[in-house]
């Protein structure tokens, strides 16, 4: 077990005791009528390979060196999908899953900070997009809804969907009643207590994790200090006999990579190299944090009435900064055998781990007769982290408004039946921004991108070339066979409901560097 001092945890009691986290000084008592709980655990640039659960079909070197139990665990009392996707970077799938919107239409179309986050290609501008991220009363919102539905909703950790100096870059503006930790910034300064979570570095403080000053100076790694925040919330609300809403968003595995002690002795005779070590250490500490809070709801008596959700927000970092890994390569190949990763349009960008269990399986709960989630099962529907927002307001007996212009579709039919699904709906990604400057002539993904996916066919358009590729993700999951030449027929029918679709949402167009107009997507 991580060792918590004393002294953060009678601080933190204090906390409570003062009411310092509670975006109101008391927040009302409501009634969910025996509504589950629900719990949405979001990992920060967690790739599909980061774990020792299986999510290929086949054991893989990377599954053997990941030590992540919990997540195991999990696994075996619910049900795993193997094709889990988000978008290619943090903050539009952190909007998307607030809104049940695609990026398309959310236009929150890259990572926000303070202004324009990306730089100009070769031939290219980014577009215009909303820079400011979510605000309030740009769409209903999950936890708005939830709350409004009888939920005590808390998020803690990292936030990311308002731009530094906006509303939406507090929590509390966008339905939470408890906001911990969360603001504008997607990365911490540091996730060493010692170091005060980055507060006081110069010319670093957008990165300062806010409030935690139980925490800060002591030895507490950040993940363990959020893991202990959201047991405490949980413990208010069950005491309260209130349903909630716990959306425990941790900053890890995002840069700065640092050791997660005492994890890293795992580690350290691993042939890879350090940062890979720290990696590692990050991602127990991930799973430690499952585990700790699954064993907070069996003490507080609501684990068979809990949903749990476990979802990282894109791919796996792979292009910047990784070392040598245990297969003893580096760059664009810690998510093999998808292709490159985070930021990418490849699957290694956009495809992630996700699982769904109850917090403790008891088939005669009512709450698990009601919604039936399978045991130790595979489900290979593809979903969309924009699906969480209809299938979660589902669980709670929610809906959001019929303006809302929801794009997710309600996936709780595959957790009962998960080998009887199959989606009828595309999926879409609509990336117009530039997250790393590529050389001209670049043929990899990390370009401003458009992407459906309809069945096991794949389209990617990018923008800079105004080149189609088309993929069967079936049979070629690695993305090396392009057979837009050999297919036009079927690449033609996809482009078109591509184009279709962003244009019916009013998609913002990267912008052409000579003629500074928007440079829309070609068809064939």
């Amino acid at each position: 077990m991580v060792h918590i001092p004393a002294k953060a945890v009678l601080a933190s009691l204090f906390a409570v005791v003062v009411g310092v986290v509670a975006c109101q000084a008391a927040p009302k008592i409501r009634s969910a009528n025996g509504a589950p709980n629900l719990v949405v655990f979001l990992i920060d640039d967690m790739g599909w390979q980061d774990t020792s659960v299986d999510f290929h079909g086949e054991r893989t070197p990377f599954n053997d060196f990941f030590r992540t139990p919990a997540m195991a665990q999990l696994a075996r009392d619910g049900v795993r999908f193997t094709q889990a996707y988000s978008c290619a970077v943090c903050s539009p799938s952190r909007v998307s899953l607030l809104t049940g919107q695609n990026a398309a239409r959310h236009h929150v179309t890259n990572w926000i900070l303070d202004g324009e986050t990306g730089g100009a290609s070769a031939v290219l501008l980014p577009p215009v997009w909303r820079m400011n991220g979510l605000q309030p009363g740009d769409s209903p919102t999950l936890p708005g809804l939830l709350r409004d539905a009888g939920y005590r909703t808390i998020h803690v950790g990292k936030a990311h969907w308002g731009a530094v100096g906006t509303t939406g870059s507090d929590p509390c503006n966008l339905g939470f009643d408890v906001n911990i930790a969360g603001h504008a910034a997607g990365a911490p300064g540091s996730y060493q207590g010692e170091d005060r979570y980055g507060e006081g570095k110069q010319g670093q403080e957008v990165f300062a994790v806010p409030g935690m000053q139980a925490y800060k100076g002591t030895k507490t790694h950040l993940t363990d200090a959020l893991t202990t925040e959201a047991c405490r919330e949980v413990a208010i609300a069950a005491a309260a006999k209130q349903p909630f809403f716990l959306h425990l968003a941790h900053y890890a595995v995002h840069m700065p990579v640092q050791p997660h002690r005492p994890f890293d002795d795992h580690y350290q005779a691993a042939l890879v190299g350090q940062f890979e070590r720290d990696y590692a250490s990050m991602i127990e500490g991930i799973d430690h944090s499952l585990a700790v809070l699954r064993q907070q709801l069996i003490v507080l008596g609501v684990a068979d009435n809990t949903l749990i959700v476990f979802y990282s927000d894109n791919g796996g970092l792979s292009h910047v900064a990784r070392g040598k890994n245990v297969l003893g390569s580096g760059k664009e190949t810690h998510n093999l055998p998808l292709r490159e990763g985070k930021g990418s349009a490849y699957e290694g960008g956009i495809r992630v781990p996700a699982i769904v269990s109850w917090g403790k399986v008891n088939p005669a709960a009512p709450s698990q007769q009601r919604i039936p989630v399978a045991s130790g099962a595979r489900c290979a529907y593809p979903i969309l982290i924009e699906d969480l927002f209809p299938t979660l307001l589902g669980f709670a007996g929610a809906s959001a408004p019929a303006a809302a212009g929801i794009d997710g579709a309600d996936f709780a039919d595959c957790l009962a039946h998960p080998a009887r699904c199959d989606r009828a709906t595309p999926l879409i990604w609509h990336f117009p921004n530039i997250w790393v400057v590529e050389p001209a002539g670049s043929r990899s993904g990390y370009r401003p991108h458009s992407v459906i996916r309809q069945g096991d066919w794949k389209a990617i358009y990018f923008y800079d070339e105004q080149r189609w590729e088309l993929y069967d993700i079936a049979h070629d999951l690695g993305e090396q066979r392009d057979l837009a030449a050999a297919e036009p027929t079927r690449l033609r029918v996809l482009a078109t409901e591509l184009q279709a679709r962003l244009v019916a949402v009013n998609a913002p167009w990267p912008i052409d560097k000579v003629t500074l107009q928007e440079r829309r997507m070609r068809l064939l």
